[in-house]
């Protein structure tokens, strides 16, 4: 089947976050972006792979009347140790805590990415094993203070300063840390029949 040139199509991106704008840019593919009009339920029992791959569907989903002609590309992210789900920290104060209990221990990041396109979604979800560092309180609020993650899931951006936060990390793809899992996004972009390299 002879893939169709990504860019003859409008795309939009249900998200402000410009970490994923970035990556979008990063791949050539010029989008649109626009918050996702779906509101967000906490997680509290089953597969949490599961639940962040139907939370990355639900935003994409939340845009298709919206944007019926459109590809819409939308992604999820949460953070994960022990029993314990964190979510965006939403403040200085919530963020240092998150890192403190993050501090010398291995968690996994769960992200899902969605593609809406002509009345079909398809998703994927890739995880990341991250093992921090045994750091001091004075290195994780020095950090908190100039990186401000607090709109990040965990409380760092590894594609910043974070990346000095860790020891170890697995993952197949690092954009699966920043956000957007761009290797699952073009696997779901080829299966709709769009090529970005054209």
């Amino acid at each position: 089947m002879a893939l169709i040139p990504l860019k003859d199509t409008s795309v939009i991106l249900a998200s402000q976050a410009p970490w994923r704008s970035n990556i979008l840019k990063q791949l050539g593919i010029a989008h649109q972006c626009y918050d996702h009009q779906y509101n967000e339920p906490k997680y509290e029992y089953g597969s949490i792979e599961r639940f962040v791959e139907k939370i990355a569907c639900e935003k994409a989903l939340s845009l298709q009347f919206s944007f019926p002609n459109s590809l819409i590309i939308a992604a999820d992210q949460l953070c994960y140790i022990g029993n314990e789900v964190l979510y965006k920290p939403g403040s200085k104060e919530a963020a240092i805590k998150q890192l403190e209990l993050l501090n010398n221990k291995q968690h996994k990041l769960i992200c899902g990415v969605a593609v809406w396109y002509n009345g079909s979604i398809k998703s994927e979800i890739d995880i990341a094993h991250l093992r921090m560092r045994d750091l001091s309180i004075p290195e994780i609020e020095a950090y908190v203070e100039k990186d401000k993650p607090w709109d990040c899931a965990g409380s760092y951006k590894i594609e910043s300063l974070g990346a000095s936060l860790f020891e170890t990390l697995q993952v197949d793809d690092p954009t699966t840390i920043i956000g957007l899992p761009s290797a699952k996004l073009i696997s779901i972009l080829r299966a709709f029949g769009f090529s970005n390299l054209l």
